[in-house]
């Protein structure tokens, strides 16, 4: 098990949150008691403590999906059996395509990337509470790209939320810009592609005017503007405090860098050093987000190597790929998550990615080798196509 962060950033947010969707009736109804449980504790790591909170949610995921009952009766696993969060079921990731993994009617849907089986293979995460979601990905950046700045100027090279309104990081980057930008944030990015022209003003007037910049960015876009800035014989030295968080890692992208490549081109392009470069793991199936520590290391003044960091409110396990007992520190083995964020969808989910545990934190290695079909091999045969059916009744 990888140990939490003993210094969360405690936060005060409304319980109406100015959103993309400002209308949605989602965010006015009262919140469920289990559910403000949750999100007081994301709020705040003293409100609650994570087992017992982790119990109630399993519980209640029990209670309320019918598919994932189903799974856990088949691994004689119930709320009265299970007394520890590492005992809890995990689904794995193929159970997001075949299964309504939700504990009442969705709010939020988001999809997975896009994959060549088509959109019928791609996760659904269902939202039944879309505010644990913001709540969580609020704190998360705050915590790890925002500790030392209440707002700064955010370029986003990822494209609006009205423009891809099923991606779960279109949303969270809304929701960062909404929260931390300065007046002049602005996206360069639309479904159609990049407006190299509109970074280029972006980038120049911060170097002018002296204002930090923040760059959030999928890795493959990132290296498709290193491209175009070197074609165009381009560099800048952003102030210092700029920043930039890149995510998804090297799909789409016209070739590959390995991470040190990727730091050394950034500083070289924009100035920005490696310990204000933050790389963000999540997934369409999770609520909560894990970044590089440097920022969140260096705002506490601690000087430690780089790892993933999970918040207070989730944790990372490393497993063995076959038998998914708990690996030992510095082993290599599949992640498992367990995400409080996640009380109305799937609280523990197995991952498809390989990490090896250090510290208090992870070191991400990569997808795991046909991880579609052995990574999951001992969970795949409860999530046939048969096992669709919708939440059990409130």
């Amino acid at each position: 098990m990888l140990a939490c962060d003993p210094h969360p950033v405690k936060l005060h947010i409304a319980e109406v949150h100015r959103v993309p969707r400002s209308g949605d009736p989602c965010y006015r109804r009262s919140v469920d008691p289990l559910y403000a449980r949750v999100l007081a504790f994301i709020a705040d790591a003293a409100a609650d403590h994570f087992e017992p909170l982790a119990l109630a949610v399993f519980r209640h995921q029990f209670e309320r999906s019918l598919p994932y009952q189903r799974f856990c009766l088949s691994r004689g696993a119930t709320p009265e059996t299970v007394a520890d969060w590492q005992a809890i079921p995990a689904v794995p990731i193929m159970a997001f395509k075949r299964a309504e993994l939700c504990c009442g009617p969705p709010q939020r849907v988001f999809r997975s990337s896009g994959t060549t089986a088509g959109i019928d293979a791609r996760s659904r995460h269902l939202l039944t509470e879309p505010r644990l979601y913001h709540r969580s990905a609020l704190a998360g950046l705050r915590r790890c790209l925002f500790p030392d700045l209440e707002r700064l100027r955010i370029v986003s090279l990822i494209a609006p939320v009205e423009a891809l309104p099923e991606s779960s990081l279109a949303q969270m980057v809304a929701w960062a810009l909404d929260e931390f930008g300065a007046a002049d944030s602005r996206y360069v990015a639309a479904a159609a592609g990049l407006d190299v022209a509109a970074l280029i003003e972006m980038l120049r007037a911060s170097e002018s005017d002296g204002q930090p910049l923040a760059i959030l960015t999928t890795t493959g876009g990132l290296i498709r503007v290193l491209d175009a800035l070197t074609a165009r014989e381009l560099a800048f030295r952003l102030p210092h405090g700029s920043r930039l968080m890149d995510t998804g890692g090297d799909k789409g992208a016209p070739r590959r860098l390995s991470p040190k490549g990727l730091l050394h081109a950034v500083w070289q392009a924009f100035a920005i050093p490696g310990y204000f470069c933050v790389n963000e793991y999540g997934m369409a199936e999770l609520s909560s987000q894990y970044y590089d520590s440097v920022i969140a290391d260096r705002a506490r003044g601690r000087h430690a190597p780089r790892r993933k960091l999970a918040p207070h409110w989730a944790r990372a396990t490393v497993l063995d790929p076959i038998s998914l007992a708990p690996q030992p520190p510095g082993a290599p083995g599949l992640l498992r998550h367990v995400d409080l964020a996640n009380a109305g969808s799937a609280l523990a989910v197995l991952s498809e990615d390989m990490a090896v545990a250090v510290e208090d934190g992870f070191q991400l290695l990569g997808r795991a080798p046909g991880a579609e079909t052995r990574g999951c091999s001992l969970t795949a045969a409860a999530w046939a196509p048969s096992a669709t059916a919708q939440s059990l009744p409130a």
